[in-house]
């Protein structure tokens, strides 16, 4: 090849290289593009709206916001009017709210019970006359004294 040649495929390349890139990066937009409106779509379904018919597709086209149902439907009615209310997309959510509100509320009641120690058995096994129980936990205590500590 003589050096005339050479030089064109040389600056042919990275024009070339560029457009790889872009269309590389348009790819990527697109899929990027297409996984953010499926995620969305069940907070569409919350909304009472279709991403692709109608308001919701509307919406769907401009909105490039956090996935979440309480910010699309922020989104909806500051930029739309829209005055729908959000649903629940999980049928089971008040059920689960009402469990943890009775957990909470069995906390709140509830004291801690505290975990006897060796020390106090032994106190309560002397006081009830309980010998045997006695003897075995001092036992106890002597064989953890002479255990080696490593």
């Amino acid at each position: 090849m003589d050096t005339e040649s050479t030089k064109m495929v040389e600056e042919a390349q990275p024009a070339d290289e560029a457009k790889g890139l872009r269309a590389q990066l348009e790819a990527t937009i697109a899929e990027n593009k297409a996984l953010k409106a499926e995620k969305l779509r069940a907070s569409f379904e919350a909304l009472g709206l279709s991403p692709d018919t109608g308001l919701g597709k509307a919406i769907a086209k401009e909105y490039d916001g956090e996935i979440s149902t309480e910010a699309l439907a922020v989104y909806a009615k500051d930029e739309y009017g829209w005055e729908g209310e959000v649903t629940a997309s999980n049928p089971v959510a008040p059920a689960i709210q009402a469990g943890n509100e009775r957990l909470e509320q069995i906390a709140a009641t509830s004291g801690s019970v505290p975990v006897p120690s060796q020390q106090d058995e032994l106190a309560q096994a002397e006081a009830e006359g309980d010998w045997q129980k006695a003897m075995a936990l001092k036992g106890e205590r002597v064989a953890e004294a002479m255990r080696p500590r490593l």
